[in-house]
C-alpha cells in the first residue's frame, strides 16, 4: 500500500490477507472525513463479525416505483434484521448500501460457549425468517428479498465519530467476512476457518451441520476453496432438533442460577468520582460488602485501566455524572463502545435527571441515584443491578 503526503512519517502495521500477501497500514489516530471525524478507540480486542448481503437487490429495486416505497423495502428487510440479530446478544453496527454489519460483543471471552452459539443461532434465525420476510414485503407490493451471511472470528480496530459516538469496526475479520459472502447460497450462511474452528472445540459442535465450501476451477470440476470456509445447517430430524432445543434451555437456566447464587467477591466494580472524600466513603462501604473494587478519582485514568482489561471485566460501574475533563455521560458513552452491555450507576447531585434521561434514552432513571446517598440504598441498588 503506497503511502501519500499525509501518512508518510506515521508507523506502519502490516497484515497478512487470506492469501498470505502483505497488506501495510498507516496505523492513524483518526481519520478527517469531511466535517466528521473518526477516532480510533486504541482498543483491539477478538470478535466474531457477520455481514448480511442482498442478492440482487439492484435488480428488485429497478422494478419498484417510487422512492418511499425503496425506502419501505429497505426498512422492512433491515429492521427485521435487527431485531433477531439483538434477540441474540448482537449488535448492529451500520448498514452501507446493501450490506448490514454486526457482531457478537460477548464472544471477546473465547471460552463463553453459548455466545458463540447465538452467533450460530442468529444466523439460522436469519434465514428461517425469509418467508415471513417475503409475507410482510408482499403486504406492500414489494418483491421478496434473498440475502447471504457471512461470519468470521479475529482481531477488530474500534472506531468512533466524533459527530454520533457511534461504533465502527475495522481490520483484516470484517474483510474476510466481505470476501466469502459471495460463497453462501441465497438465504444461507458461510463461516470462516477461524470462527469453525473456535466451535468445533464447543460441547454443542455436533448441533449443527457444516459442510466445507468447494469451488469450481478451470476445468468445471469442484475442489475444495483455497480458504476453508464451512457453509451452516440446521439438523434436519425434528426429534433430535427437540432434544438440542431442550438442551439448550437447561444450558440458558443453568447459567442464570450460578449468576443468581454467585459471592459477591465474584463481583468486579468500577467506582469514579472526583470527590475524594465520597470516593474514600463509598469504597469503604463497597469493599465492605465485599465486593472486588477498584477506584478513580480522575476520569481519564479509570478510561484508560478499563480499556487495558477485558471489556466483559467489569460488572458493574457506579460514577458520578459531574466531573472535570471528562464528564460521566461521555465516560459512559466510551465505555459501552468497549462494552455495550456494562451495567452502570450513575451517581448525580443533579436536579435535570428528566432532562437528562430525555437526552440519553438508553440511560434509565432506575441507573441514577440522588446525592446524598445512603450507604443501604447504595447497596440495595448494586445488588439488584448485579442480580438482574
Amino acid at each position: 500500500m503506497k503511502k501519500t503526503d499525509n501518512d508518510k512519517d506515521l508507523p506502519v502495521r502490516s497484515y497478512l490477507d487470506p492469501k498470505g500477501i502483505k497488506i501495510d497500514i498507516p496505523e492513524l489516530n483518526s481519520y478527517n472525513s469531511y466535517d466528521e471525524q473518526i477516532t480510533f478507540m486504541n482498543f483491539t480486542h477478538r470478535y466474531c463479525v457477520c455481514i448480511i448481503d442482498i442478492v440482487d437487490s439492484t435488480m428488485n429495486t429497478r422494478e419498484i416505483i417510487g422512492s418511499e416505497k425503496i425506502r419501505g423495502y429497505y426498512s422492512i428487510f433491515l429492521n427485521t434484521m435487527a431485531t433477531i440479530i439483538k434477540d441474540h446478544n448482537g449488535k448492529v453496527i451500520k448498514n452501507s448500501g446493501d450490506n448490514l454489519l454486526y457482531y457478537f460483543p460477548k464472544t471477546v471471552d473465547a471460552s463463553n460457549e453459548l455466545s458463540f452459539q447465538d452467533v450460530l443461532d442468529c444466523g439460522l434465525a436469519l434465514i428461517a425468517s425469509n418467508s415471513t420476510l417475503a409475507a410482510n414485503l408482499s403486504k406492500y407490493d414489494l418483491p421478496s428479498i434473498d440475502y447471504r451471511i457471512s461470519g468470521n472470528y479475529g482481531k477488530v480496530e474500534l472506531a468512533t465519530s466524533t459527530n454520533s459516538n457511534s461504533v465502527d469496526l475495522f481490520g483484516p475479520t470484517v474483510n474476510i467476512c466481505s470476501k466469502i459472502n459471495h460463497l453462501a447460497l441465497p438465504n444461507g450462511m458461510v463461516i470462516y476457518k477461524d470462527l469453525y474452528d473456535i466451535i468445533s472445540k464447543t460441547s454443542y459442535f455436533k448441533d449443527y451441520r457444516f459442510k466445507e465450501i468447494a469451488e469450481i476451477n478451470n476445468d468445471h470440476e469442484y475442489s475444495k476453496y483455497s480458504w476453508p470456509v464451512y457453509s451452516v445447517h440446521p439438523v434436519n430430524d425434528p426429534i433430535e432438533q427437540l432434544e438440542i432445543n431442550d438442551k439448550k434451555r437447561r444450558k440458558h437456566t443453568e447459567q442464570k442460577k450460578i449468576k443468581q447464587n454467585q459471592e459477591n467477591s465474584s463481583f468486579n466494580i468500577l467506582l469514579i468520582d472526583d470527590d475524594l472524600d465520597i470516593l474514600f466513603t463509598f469504597t469503604t462501604i463497597i469493599e465492605g460488602e465485599g465486593y472486588n473494587l477498584a477506584s478513580y478519582s480522575e476520569p481519564y485514568k479509570a478510561l484508560n485501566h478499563f480499556s487495558q482489561m477485558s471489556p466483559y471485566y467489569y460488572d458493574l460501574v457506579v460514577m458520578d455524572i459531574r466531573m472535570p475533563g471528562l464528564n460521566g455521560i461521555q465516560l459512559y458513552s466510551k465505555i459501552k463502545v468497549m462494552n455495550p452491555e456494562i451495567k452502570v450507576l450513575f451517581l448525580s447531585a443533579l436536579d435535570a435527571v428528566d432532562e437528562l434521561l430525555s437526552i440519553f434514552p438508553d440511560i434509565k432513571a432506575s441507573e441514577i441515584i440522588r446525592k446524598p446517598v445512603e450507604p443501604k440504598a447504595l447497596l440495595s441498588k448494586i445488588k439488584a443491578i448485579l442480580r438482574w
